[in-house]
């Protein structure tokens, strides 16, 4: 059984230490032509945002799912296009059906990250960030059973890991607009907990999602 912290540390890890042969560059180069240079810092603020519902037409069951999300992460070019900082995202989801049932999710992730720009242009890069880190997650579910509302409440701490792959369109060399895939992956223990008769279970979770992200940089020198 592999530790699971310990991977995503030796990823990341291993990211930086094939940046400077696998990522080579022409530094002076760079430096004209790309909006991503060493020493330059990058201030964004993104976002996820979605909403769906679903009918269960043999049951007669609608429900209507909210899910959005912010972003916040700092980082500093130690090469033209190879950039580390750090970042955190809070999320939420609200699942509520017309029978009263609802379900809210909630995670905050917090860890160091870094990004690599592909391209030289002016214009844009694609590009790839990597990011390990720590989670907190608290999920509520609420049901209505028989005039009875039962509640059960997990809630834990563990470690997870963000891989986002996107685009940066840059405006003036100044703002950097982003889009992108973000897939993630966290490793949770919880304690779950049900009311009212208050009983407590322990277990390990594993969360896997795909969301789409937009956003922006502020690039200062």
């Amino acid at each position: 059984m592999f530790n699971k912290p310990l991977l995503i540390i030796l990823l990341f890890s291993f990211f930086l230490v094939l940046s400077p042969n696998a990522l080579a560059q022409d530094i002076k180069n760079d430096s004209i032509t790309t909006s991503f240079r060493k020493g330059r810092w990058l201030i964004g603020l993104s976002g996820v945002i979605g909403s769906s519902s679903t009918e269960n037409k043999s049951f007669n069951e609608t429900s209507i799912s909210n899910r959005y999300g912010i972003g916040i992460s700092m980082s500093n070019f130690i090469k033209n296009r190879l950039s580390i900082g750090f970042t955190t995202n809070m999320e939420r989801k609200n699942i509520e059906s017309h029978t009263g049932n609802l379900r809210t999710t909630e995670n905050i992730f917090i860890g160091p990250i870094g990004s690599y720009y592909l391209s030289k242009s002016e214009v844009g890069s694609l590009f790839i960030s990597l990011s390990p880190g720590f989670v907190l997650y608290r999920d509520e579910i609420g049901i209505i059973q028989e005039d009875n509302f039962i509640e059960n409440i997990d809630k834990g701490a563990g470690f997870g890991t963000h891989i986002t792959l996107g685009y940066a369109y840059i405006i003036y060399d100044r703002i950097a607009f982003n889009l992108g895939l973000i897939w993630g992956v966290s490793w949770i223990d919880v304690e779950s907990k049900s009311l009212p008769s208050e009983n407590i279970n322990n277990a390990n979770i594993t969360i896997s999602d795909l969301n789409f992200s937009f956003g922006f940089n502020i690039l200062v020198d």
